[in-house]
């Protein structure tokens, strides 16, 4: 390889990474590691893990760590969902700039038996769902 070859082909392949560095920053966006779902909090987790919660039990919390690569402020959106679809209560939660996170969403438990599902979201993208149950 001539010193004129060598010299194009590090400018290009410069070039090349520094152009593929912003598409691979946008595609390191908000990640859920672990939710937690129960109906107490002690210590930044739930007590006692739980999809089964009863009807009377005042309130559905649900922990959740992310990771955040970008280290960009952003927002989640956490829903309670029937199983036909409709939301329930929705919850905006700010998730700071920095690399990792947990967050707490709350909800009321008091809601006619089934099935229920905790959706996350970041913009219009489902990070995470987690179904639980409710009973009477």
């Amino acid at each position: 390889m001539t010193r004129r070859t060598w010299i194009s082909a590090a400018l290009t392949l410069t070039v090349t990474l520094a152009l593929a560095a912003p598409a691979a920053a946008q595609d390191e966006g908000i990640t859920i590691t672990e939710v937690q779902v129960g109906t107490a909090v002690t210590g930044g987790t739930i007590a006692s893990p739980t999809t089964t919660i009863a009807r009377d039990a005042g309130r559905i919390f649900a922990v959740i760590r992310l990771n955040n690569p970008s280290r960009e402020a952003g927002e989640l959106n956490v829903t309670l969902e029937s199983a036909e679809g409709r939301r329930r209560g929705g919850l905006d939660l700010s998730i700071p700039a920095q690399p990792r996170y947990r967050t707490v969403a709350r909800f009321g438990s008091n809601h006619p038996p089934g099935e229920y599902r905790i959706v996350i979201r970041h913009g219009e993208r489902v990070l995470e769902t987690v179904t639980i149950t409710i009973t009477g």
